[in-house]
């Protein structure tokens, strides 16, 4: 009798034996397609995260937020927390005849979002008056027409090349209105996208907010806290780059002379209005700022002082700061000073009193805000020590005299008063989950 488990032995090697070329061929496809299918879904592209976020203003094609450029990293220079400039795809720059000519040298093996390595003559830049020279692949020569110290401060925005590409890890792509008005900003990297959503205002971008369109919003005035925060969560902080000012129109009647301008700051009794006080129309925390200038603190006696006779004034605000604007009424109604208040949209061609958020630029330099020659002058005034002080901090490239100049500068405004500075405005970030916040790090 054969023994069964021999049987079955022989039963496999037959059918082997018989179908050896089968299976062998069979066991081949199946690794192929196998080894096939891997290597294809690896191929396949993986679906990256979109966040969607809300900032709030109004900007043009020329024109980037903050948050993005320092998001981006891609310009020649950045600025430190001192807004003091660093480079950045520049690894340094020399600054020669006579502060007219800039001359930058890239970092080596920069490459373009698309892989290509960077070379000067690929980098596309137009500034008005200006002659760029590429000198070898990598150096880029700026030559400007006349000494310009605050140069720097413009090249911190990405360099692209005639296909719009940037240099680093993210592309950038632009969605307008009719207008030229940027109303999308998409910023897409290897491993996430994030579309930035722009509002002409905070009330607009929480309402986006509350409809579910986006799932963080950046800077919104502490005005509109309570009415957020049960939508999200809340992350709270000091903007120091603005300043909310009270402006006057000096070539008003009323407040031509400076005492009068005076005697008004003297009547405030609260400038702060529960915010980070401010001092100066220059950041504190600016390498230029000076802490030493004069304040007005409450004194009704030298109000009357300094203002001879009654006057009537109308302040100028936006809905944002119209609760401040009511505030400084009621503190400035007196026997002397008689304040009506009128919501504005945007600065107003005349004006008496304007309160208003200024946003102080990185560089020190505020000529076009305060120089008397020029139509962006927001308070029309005519003051030659300060028109002096801008005009020598500009052409000045000595850091340490432009910090005196810009010291002196800052004594003379709060002495001459274009502008009363109040304070710093709070703001709060929303997000649908805290872990949104680690996004806007380098975005503030």
């Amino acid at each position: 009798m054969t023994n069964p488990f021999r049987e079955r032995i022989w039963f496999i090697k037959g059918f082997l034996n018989k179908y050896f070329t089968q299976i062998l061929i069979s066991v081949g496809v199946t690794i192929f397609v196998a080894l096939l299918g891997n290597f294809l879904l690896t191929k396949i592209p993986k679906s990256k995260p979109h966040y969607r976020i809300g900032i709030v203003g109004q900007f043009g094609s020329g024109q980037l937020p903050p948050y993005i450029i320092n998001f981006l990293n891609a310009g020649l220079i950045t600025f430190n927390l001192n807004h003091e400039p660093l480079a950045s795809l520049a690894e340094k720059w020399d600054i020669t005849d006579d502060g007219k000519t800039y001359t930058f040298y890239l970092k080596p093996n920069l490459k373009w979002f698309s892989g290509k390595i960077v070379k000067a003559s690929d980098i596309k830049i137009s500034i008005p008056n200006i002659i760029v020279e590429n000198i070898d692949p990598n150096i880029i020569r700026f030559r400007i027409p006349t000494k310009f110290s605050p140069f720097l401060s413009l090249l911190n925005i990405p360099l692209l090349n005639e296909k719009g590409e940037i240099i680093g890890q993210y592309d950038i792509h632009l969605k307008q209105k009719s207008s030229g008005v940027i109303s999308q900003i998409t910023v897409d990297g290897y491993d996430h996208t994030l579309i930035f959503n722009v509002y002409p205002t905070a009330r607009l971008a929480l309402s986006a907010f509350k409809l579910g369109q986006i799932d963080l919003v950046l800077n919104l005035p502490s005005e509109l806290l309570s009415e957020a925060s049960p939508f999200g969560k809340i992350a709270k902080q000091v903007d120091l780059n603005k300043v909310v000012t009270l402006i006057f129109n000096q070539q008003d009647p009323n407040l031509k002379e400076k005492n009068v301008r005076q005697g008004i700051a003297y009547s405030l009794k609260d400038k702060k209005f529960d915010q980070t006080e401010a001092l100066t129309s220059i950041s504190p925390i600016s390498w230029a700022f000076n802490p030493l200038v004069k304040t007005y603190p409450y004194n009704l006696q030298r109000t009357k002082e300094l203002i001879k006779s009654p006057i009537s004034l109308e302040l100028a605000t936006t809905p944002e700061l119209l609760s401040v604007a009511e505030n400084i009424k009621n503190q400035l109604s007196s026997d002397h000073v008689n304040i009506n208040t009128k919501v504005v949209t945007s600065i107003p061609e005349q004006f008496q009193l304007l309160l208003t958020t200024y946003n102080i630029p990185s560089d020190p330099d505020q000529y076009r805000d305060w120089h008397s020659t020029q139509a962006t002058n927001i308070g029309r005034g005519q003051d030659e020590k300060i028109d002096k002080l801008l005009e020598d901090g500009r052409i000045t490239q000595d850091t340490k005299e432009r910090k005196r100049i810009y010291f002196d500068f800052q004594k003379t405004f709060a002495e001459e008063l274009p502008g009363l500075v109040l304070f710093h405005p709070s703001v709060f970030n929303l997000a649908r989950k805290d872990a949104y916040f680690k996004l806007i790090d380098t975005t503030k």
